[in-house]
Protein backbone atom coordinates (compact mmCIF):
# COMPACT_ATOMS: atom_id res chain seq x y z
CA UNK A 1 0.00 0.00 0.00
CA UNK A 2 2.89 2.40 0.80
CA UNK A 3 4.46 1.67 -2.55
CA UNK A 4 1.27 2.58 -4.37
CA UNK A 5 0.97 5.89 -2.52
CA UNK A 6 4.56 6.76 -3.38
CA UNK A 7 3.88 5.90 -6.99
CA UNK A 8 0.76 8.07 -7.10
CA UNK A 9 2.62 11.01 -5.59
CA UNK A 10 5.33 10.68 -8.19
CA UNK A 11 2.76 10.60 -10.95
CA UNK A 12 1.13 13.75 -9.63
CA UNK A 13 4.54 15.54 -9.67
CA UNK A 14 5.13 14.47 -13.25
CA UNK A 15 1.71 15.69 -14.35
CA UNK A 16 2.28 19.11 -12.75
CA UNK A 17 5.60 19.60 -14.51
CA UNK A 18 5.93 21.36 -17.92
CA UNK A 19 5.57 19.31 -21.08
CA UNK A 20 9.29 19.56 -21.70
CA UNK A 21 10.14 18.11 -18.31
CA UNK A 22 7.56 15.39 -18.74
CA UNK A 23 9.25 14.33 -21.97
CA UNK A 24 12.68 14.08 -20.34
CA UNK A 25 11.68 12.18 -17.23
CA UNK A 26 10.79 8.46 -17.87
CA UNK A 27 7.57 7.29 -16.31
CA UNK A 28 7.79 3.67 -15.01
CA UNK A 29 5.07 1.30 -16.08
CA UNK A 30 3.92 -1.76 -14.23
CA UNK A 31 4.12 -5.11 -15.89
CA UNK A 32 1.01 -7.23 -15.66
CA UNK A 33 1.00 -9.35 -12.51
CA UNK A 34 4.09 -7.55 -11.18
CA UNK A 35 2.29 -5.55 -8.48
CA UNK A 36 0.63 -7.78 -5.81
CA UNK A 37 -2.92 -7.25 -4.97
CA UNK A 38 -3.87 -5.43 -1.83
CA UNK A 39 -5.22 -8.66 -0.25
CA UNK A 40 -1.96 -10.45 -0.85
CA UNK A 41 0.15 -7.92 1.07
CA UNK A 42 -0.03 -8.27 4.75
CA UNK A 43 -0.10 -5.20 6.83
CA UNK A 44 3.36 -4.28 8.03
CA UNK A 45 5.03 -6.60 5.54
CA UNK A 46 8.35 -5.35 4.17
CA UNK A 47 8.26 -3.64 0.82
CA UNK A 48 9.73 -5.12 -2.29
CA UNK A 49 13.30 -3.88 -2.72
CA UNK A 50 13.03 -3.96 -6.46
CA UNK A 51 9.97 -1.72 -6.57
CA UNK A 52 11.61 0.77 -4.20
CA UNK A 53 14.58 1.05 -6.48
CA UNK A 54 12.35 1.61 -9.51
CA UNK A 55 10.36 4.33 -7.83
CA UNK A 56 12.20 7.75 -8.05
CA UNK A 57 12.57 10.02 -5.09
CA UNK A 58 10.20 13.03 -5.45
CA UNK A 59 12.93 15.30 -4.09
CA UNK A 60 15.32 14.22 -6.89
CA UNK A 61 12.88 14.90 -9.75
CA UNK A 62 13.66 18.36 -11.38
CA UNK A 63 10.80 20.78 -11.18
CA UNK A 64 10.64 23.24 -14.11
CA UNK A 65 10.65 26.95 -13.31
CA UNK A 66 7.35 28.72 -13.38
CA UNK A 67 6.79 30.85 -16.47
CA UNK A 68 5.52 34.39 -15.89
CA UNK A 69 1.89 34.86 -16.63
CA UNK A 70 1.14 36.74 -19.88
CA UNK A 71 0.50 40.51 -19.33
CA UNK A 72 -3.05 41.57 -19.12
CA UNK A 73 -4.42 43.33 -22.17
CA UNK A 74 -4.57 47.15 -21.77
CA UNK A 75 -7.82 48.63 -20.78
CA UNK A 76 -8.05 50.45 -24.12
CA UNK A 77 -7.91 47.12 -25.93
CA UNK A 78 -10.67 45.60 -23.83
CA UNK A 79 -13.65 44.58 -25.79
CA UNK A 80 -16.36 47.18 -25.83
CA UNK A 81 -19.64 46.23 -24.31
CA UNK A 82 -21.93 44.54 -26.73
CA UNK A 83 -24.57 47.16 -26.23
CA UNK A 84 -22.20 50.16 -26.77
CA UNK A 85 -23.05 52.22 -29.86
CA UNK A 86 -20.29 52.74 -32.50
CA UNK A 87 -18.60 56.19 -32.51
CA UNK A 88 -20.11 58.59 -35.04
CA UNK A 89 -17.74 59.74 -37.84
CA UNK A 90 -16.41 63.34 -37.58
CA UNK A 91 -18.40 65.78 -39.60
CA UNK A 92 -16.42 67.74 -42.31
CA UNK A 93 -15.84 71.45 -41.70
CA UNK A 94 -18.34 73.62 -43.43
CA UNK A 95 -16.89 75.92 -46.14
CA UNK A 96 -16.75 79.66 -45.29
CA UNK A 97 -19.90 81.39 -46.22
CA UNK A 98 -19.98 84.66 -48.12
CA UNK A 99 -21.20 87.70 -46.25
CA UNK A 100 -24.88 88.20 -46.71
CA UNK A 101 -25.85 90.55 -49.46
CA UNK A 102 -27.11 93.88 -48.21
CA UNK A 103 -30.77 94.28 -48.21
CA UNK A 104 -32.22 96.18 -51.09
CA UNK A 105 -33.46 98.92 -48.85
CA UNK A 106 -30.11 99.27 -46.97
CA UNK A 107 -28.13 102.53 -47.63
CA UNK A 108 -25.35 102.21 -50.22
CA UNK A 109 -21.93 104.02 -50.26
CA UNK A 110 -22.03 107.37 -52.03
CA UNK A 111 -18.73 106.65 -53.85
CA UNK A 112 -17.44 103.32 -55.11
CA UNK A 113 -13.89 103.22 -56.47
CA UNK A 114 -13.80 102.14 -60.12
CA UNK A 115 -11.91 98.98 -60.99
CA UNK A 116 -9.53 101.03 -63.15
CA UNK A 117 -8.38 104.58 -62.56
CA UNK A 118 -10.10 107.23 -64.62
CA UNK A 119 -7.94 108.78 -67.35
CA UNK A 120 -10.27 111.68 -68.00
CA UNK A 121 -11.89 114.20 -65.69
CA UNK A 122 -14.98 113.05 -63.87
CA UNK A 123 -18.16 114.07 -65.68
CA UNK A 124 -19.66 117.07 -64.00
CA UNK A 125 -16.42 118.07 -62.22
CA UNK A 126 -15.64 121.81 -62.40
CA UNK A 127 -13.07 123.04 -64.92
CA UNK A 128 -9.85 124.83 -63.97
CA UNK A 129 -7.50 126.85 -66.18
CA UNK A 130 -4.75 124.71 -67.72
CA UNK A 131 -1.32 124.79 -66.09
CA UNK A 132 1.28 126.76 -68.02
CA UNK A 133 4.04 125.45 -65.75
CA UNK A 134 4.19 122.02 -64.16
CA UNK A 135 4.92 121.63 -60.43
CA UNK A 136 8.39 120.33 -61.29
CA UNK A 137 9.03 123.40 -63.43
CA UNK A 138 7.98 125.67 -60.60
CA UNK A 139 10.67 124.12 -58.43
CA UNK A 140 13.24 124.91 -61.12
CA UNK A 141 11.81 128.40 -61.46
CA UNK A 142 12.11 128.99 -57.73
CA UNK A 143 15.76 127.95 -57.86
CA UNK A 144 16.31 130.25 -60.85
CA UNK A 145 14.80 133.20 -58.99
CA UNK A 146 17.06 132.54 -56.02
CA UNK A 147 20.09 132.38 -58.30
CA UNK A 148 19.10 135.62 -60.06
CA UNK A 149 18.81 137.46 -56.76
CA UNK A 150 22.22 136.16 -55.69
CA UNK A 151 23.72 137.28 -59.01
CA UNK A 152 22.25 140.75 -58.64
CA UNK A 153 23.99 141.05 -55.28
CA UNK A 154 27.33 140.08 -56.84
CA UNK A 155 26.92 142.52 -59.74
CA UNK A 156 26.06 145.34 -57.36
CA UNK A 157 29.05 144.49 -55.15
CA UNK A 158 31.32 144.84 -58.19
CA UNK A 159 30.09 148.42 -58.71
CA UNK A 160 27.88 148.07 -61.80
CA UNK A 161 24.94 150.41 -62.26
CA UNK A 162 21.83 148.53 -63.39
CA UNK A 163 18.12 148.06 -62.87
CA UNK A 164 16.01 144.90 -62.67
CA UNK A 165 12.78 144.76 -64.67
CA UNK A 166 9.68 142.59 -64.59
CA UNK A 167 10.07 139.01 -65.76
CA UNK A 168 9.24 138.54 -69.45
CA UNK A 169 7.27 135.46 -70.58
CA UNK A 170 6.37 135.13 -74.27
CA UNK A 171 5.62 131.50 -75.04
CA UNK A 172 8.98 129.78 -75.54
CA UNK A 173 10.77 133.09 -75.05
CA UNK A 174 11.35 135.07 -71.89
CA UNK A 175 13.80 136.57 -69.43
CA UNK A 176 13.73 136.07 -65.67
CA UNK A 177 14.25 139.37 -63.83
CA UNK A 178 15.84 141.12 -66.84
CA UNK A 179 18.78 143.40 -66.09
CA UNK A 180 19.31 146.75 -67.86
CA UNK A 181 22.95 147.82 -67.47
CA UNK A 182 23.81 151.51 -67.57
CA UNK A 183 27.50 151.32 -66.69
CA UNK A 184 29.80 148.46 -65.84
CA UNK A 185 31.99 148.32 -62.76
CA UNK A 186 34.96 149.99 -64.56
CA UNK A 187 32.82 152.91 -65.77
CA UNK A 188 32.18 151.63 -69.32
CA UNK A 189 28.66 152.39 -70.48
CA UNK A 190 26.54 149.98 -72.51
CA UNK A 191 24.51 151.53 -75.31
CA UNK A 192 21.69 151.16 -75.97
CA UNK A 193 20.12 149.74 -72.85
CA UNK A 194 20.13 145.97 -72.35
CA UNK A 195 17.48 143.38 -71.53
CA UNK A 196 19.25 140.21 -70.41
CA UNK A 197 19.75 137.77 -67.58
CA UNK A 198 21.81 138.89 -64.64
CA UNK A 199 24.32 136.10 -65.34
CA UNK A 200 24.82 137.51 -68.85
CA UNK A 201 25.41 140.98 -67.42
CA UNK A 202 27.86 139.58 -64.84
CA UNK A 203 29.87 137.79 -67.55
CA UNK A 204 29.91 141.01 -69.57
CA UNK A 205 31.23 143.01 -66.60
CA UNK A 206 34.03 140.50 -65.93
CA UNK A 207 35.03 140.36 -69.62
CA UNK A 208 35.18 144.15 -70.12
CA UNK A 209 36.97 144.84 -66.83
CA UNK A 210 39.56 142.04 -67.07
CA UNK A 211 39.87 141.51 -70.84
CA UNK A 212 38.77 144.44 -72.98
CA UNK A 213 40.10 147.32 -70.83
CA UNK A 214 43.67 145.90 -70.55
CA UNK A 215 43.77 145.16 -74.31
CA UNK A 216 42.73 148.72 -75.20
CA UNK A 217 45.31 150.15 -72.84
CA UNK A 218 48.04 147.97 -74.36
CA UNK A 219 47.24 148.55 -78.04
CA UNK A 220 46.02 152.18 -78.04
CA UNK A 221 48.53 154.04 -75.86
CA UNK A 222 46.68 153.78 -72.58
CA UNK A 223 43.23 154.53 -73.91
CA UNK A 224 40.22 153.45 -71.91
CA UNK A 225 37.05 151.80 -73.14
CA UNK A 226 34.41 154.48 -72.85
CA UNK A 227 31.38 152.59 -74.19
CA UNK A 228 30.23 149.36 -75.74
CA UNK A 229 27.86 149.35 -78.67
CA UNK A 230 25.57 146.36 -78.42
CA UNK A 231 23.54 145.19 -81.41
CA UNK A 232 21.15 142.82 -79.66
CA UNK A 233 20.25 141.40 -76.29
CA UNK A 234 16.78 139.94 -75.73
CA UNK A 235 14.69 139.28 -78.82
CA UNK A 236 12.24 136.44 -79.37
CA UNK A 237 13.49 134.80 -82.56
CA UNK A 238 15.08 131.65 -83.96
CA UNK A 239 18.79 131.27 -84.52
CA UNK A 240 20.21 132.69 -87.72
CA UNK A 241 19.79 130.18 -90.57
CA UNK A 242 18.16 127.66 -88.18
CA UNK A 243 14.75 126.75 -86.79
CA UNK A 244 15.93 126.34 -83.20
CA UNK A 245 15.29 129.09 -80.73
CA UNK A 246 18.11 131.60 -80.28
CA UNK A 247 19.85 132.23 -76.97
CA UNK A 248 18.77 135.83 -77.44
CA UNK A 249 15.22 134.54 -76.82
CA UNK A 250 16.25 133.62 -73.27
CA UNK A 251 18.22 136.76 -72.45
CA UNK A 252 21.45 134.77 -72.26
CA UNK A 253 23.23 136.43 -75.23
CA UNK A 254 24.55 139.81 -76.28
CA UNK A 255 25.97 140.96 -79.64
CA UNK A 256 28.79 143.50 -79.48
CA UNK A 257 29.13 145.69 -82.57
CA UNK A 258 31.94 148.07 -81.49
CA UNK A 259 34.07 149.72 -78.80
CA UNK A 260 34.26 153.44 -78.21
CA UNK A 261 37.61 154.51 -76.76
CA UNK A 262 38.52 157.47 -74.57
CA UNK A 263 40.79 158.90 -77.33
CA UNK A 264 37.69 159.47 -79.46
CA UNK A 265 38.21 156.53 -81.80
CA UNK A 266 35.88 153.63 -82.36
CA UNK A 267 36.89 150.07 -83.03
CA UNK A 268 34.07 148.34 -84.93
CA UNK A 269 33.90 144.56 -84.91
CA UNK A 270 35.05 143.49 -88.36
CA UNK A 271 38.00 141.87 -90.11
CA UNK A 272 41.18 143.89 -89.49
CA UNK A 273 44.41 144.38 -91.35
CA UNK A 274 46.89 141.87 -90.04
CA UNK A 275 49.68 143.18 -87.83
CA UNK A 276 47.92 146.38 -86.80
CA UNK A 277 47.02 147.48 -83.25
CA UNK A 278 43.33 147.11 -84.19
CA UNK A 279 43.94 143.50 -85.29
CA UNK A 280 45.78 142.66 -82.08
CA UNK A 281 43.10 144.34 -80.00
CA UNK A 282 40.32 142.42 -81.77
CA UNK A 283 42.17 139.13 -81.25
CA UNK A 284 42.84 139.86 -77.55
CA UNK A 285 39.24 140.74 -76.67
CA UNK A 286 37.95 137.71 -78.57
CA UNK A 287 40.23 135.32 -76.72
CA UNK A 288 39.37 136.92 -73.37
CA UNK A 289 35.65 136.36 -74.02
CA UNK A 290 36.11 132.56 -74.29
CA UNK A 291 35.73 131.77 -70.61
CA UNK A 292 33.27 134.25 -69.13
CA UNK A 293 31.03 133.27 -72.08
CA UNK A 294 30.51 129.67 -73.23
CA UNK A 295 29.97 130.59 -76.90
CA UNK A 296 32.00 133.15 -78.85
CA UNK A 297 31.39 133.75 -82.57
CA UNK A 298 32.59 136.62 -84.79
CA UNK A 299 34.24 137.63 -88.06
CA UNK A 300 35.54 134.53 -89.81
CA UNK A 301 33.10 132.15 -88.11
CA UNK A 302 30.42 132.44 -90.79
CA UNK A 303 28.63 135.11 -92.81
CA UNK A 304 26.07 135.71 -90.04
CA UNK A 305 28.70 136.97 -87.60
CA UNK A 306 30.97 139.08 -89.85
CA UNK A 307 30.12 142.40 -88.14
CA UNK A 308 29.65 141.54 -84.46
CA UNK A 309 30.75 139.29 -81.66
CA UNK A 310 28.04 136.88 -80.49
CA UNK A 311 28.55 136.10 -76.80
CA UNK A 312 26.26 133.79 -74.78
CA UNK A 313 26.31 131.81 -71.55
CA UNK A 314 24.34 128.75 -72.76
CA UNK A 315 25.37 125.65 -70.84
CA UNK A 316 27.03 122.90 -72.85
CA UNK A 317 27.75 119.24 -72.11
CA UNK A 318 30.67 118.83 -69.76
CA UNK A 319 30.81 122.60 -69.21
CA UNK A 320 32.50 122.91 -72.59
CA UNK A 321 32.88 126.09 -74.62
CA UNK A 322 32.37 126.79 -78.32
CA UNK A 323 34.72 129.55 -79.45
CA UNK A 324 35.64 130.04 -83.14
Amino acid sequence: MADRLIFQLAMLGFLAAAPAAAQTVPVPTEAPGERPAAADVAPGAPSNPASEAATPDPASVPVPEERPAPPEAPAAAAAAPADAAPAAPAEPEAPPTAPPAPARDAPQPAYVSPEKARTEPEPGAPDVPPMAVTPAETVEAAAAVEDAIQCEGELKARGADFTVGETIAEGDCGVLRPVSVKTLSNGTSVEPGTVMLCRTALALDVWVSEGVAPAAKAEFKGAKVKALTQASTYVCRARASEQKISEHSRGSAIDIAGFELSDGTTQPVEAKEAGTPADRFAAAVRRAACGPFRTVLGPGTDSDHGTHLHLDIAARNGDATYCR
